[in-house]
């Protein structure tokens, strides 16, 4: 049955009052450290609740979250016009998730804000050189909704909307910034790119995704075991590609990275197979 989501705060506030630092069913082991800057200690709780939730939501969605250790920075962003305004990943030891956040935002402002299961589906993929950048976006930006579906956060309406006004903008934005998609992820930042990136590569995943159920398995059963058995600091995304092959045992996702890599269009994915992603992972969650 799909968690129902307050009944899930009442969970994590009792986590919060406990000192456990185990969730889902303790199966992520790791340690958190959560270090917070400007917020008054009803909002430090606020935001602490959130923190859980998200890691709950996605390692839900995919596997424990994989690493011994990860610390979560929170600074308050005054005037700010959005819950978290900004986000990022460093990756060291411990890996760090930085979050700027707006300190008035509520619980549900935050739960209903994609940042945080954005930045966190970010460490099952190892850092990739640069022409790949749109895998290492796109499957975090793909992830980043399917999160918020399997976690009962929007519905299955919602989803499938998000990720079609995504793709919109996602082509739009093509017509803007052409050329093969690796030379355009290679160039992100100078060009200002990461609609076309982001969402080039959340195209990919569902297409790959829509052929993995098809064979009776999907993408996040995938890279859980990817992230369990193989995940490494810094890879390639050739080498990526070929060993979720190999987990797979499938040729879907080099075979659909040939194709991408080197596109000048935006791919197209049709409501027919965000609808069969959805229905797949409504039946997975039992919901």
């Amino acid at each position: 049955m799909k968690p129902n989501i307050h009944s899930l705060y009442l969970k994590l506030y009792l986590l919060i009052l406990g000192t456990s630092t185990c969730f889902t069913g303790c199966a992520f082991a790791a340690h958190l450290d959560i270090k917070q800057s400007g917020l008054s200690k009803q909002q430090a709780k606020t935001v602490k609740l959130w923190i859980i939730q998200g890691i709950d939501a996605v390692e839900l969605t995919l596997s424990p979250i994989p690493m011994d250790a990860l610390t979560i920075e929170v600074i308050r962003k005054r005037y700010a016009r959005e819950p978290v305004p900004y986000a990022q990943v460093e990756r060291g030891s411990p890996t760090k998730v930085k979050l700027q956040v707006d300190a008035n935002a509520s619980l549900q402002e935050l739960v209903d804000d994609w940042t945080l299961y954005h930045e966190l589906s970010h460490l099952y993929l190892p850092y990739l050189d640069t022409p790949s950048f749109w895998l290492n976006e796109g499957f975090a930006t793909y992830m980043q909704y399917l999160t918020m579906l399997g976690a009962g956060v929007i519905n299955h309406d919602q989803y499938e909307t998000r990720m079609q006004d995504g793709f919109d903008r996602g082509k739009a934005r093509t017509r803007l910034h052409p050329g093969r998609l690796s030379d355009v992820a290679d160039d992100m930042w100078n060009r200002g790119a990461f609609t076309r990136v982001y969402w080039s590569g959340a195209a990919y995943f569902a297409e790959v995704d829509r052929a993995l159920i098809a064979r009776g398995t999907d993408l996040t059963r995938v890279i859980g075991q990817y992230s369990q058995c193989c995940l490494r600091q810094n890879s390639s995304g050739w080498q990526l590609v070929t060993q979720l092959d190999q987990i797979s045992h499938s040729k879907i996702f080099t075979d659909t990275y040939l194709e991408y890599y080197q596109r000048r269009d935006f791919p197209s994915i049709s409501r027919g197979t965000l609808q069969k992603i959805s229905q797949h992972y409504h039946v997975e969650t039992g919901a």
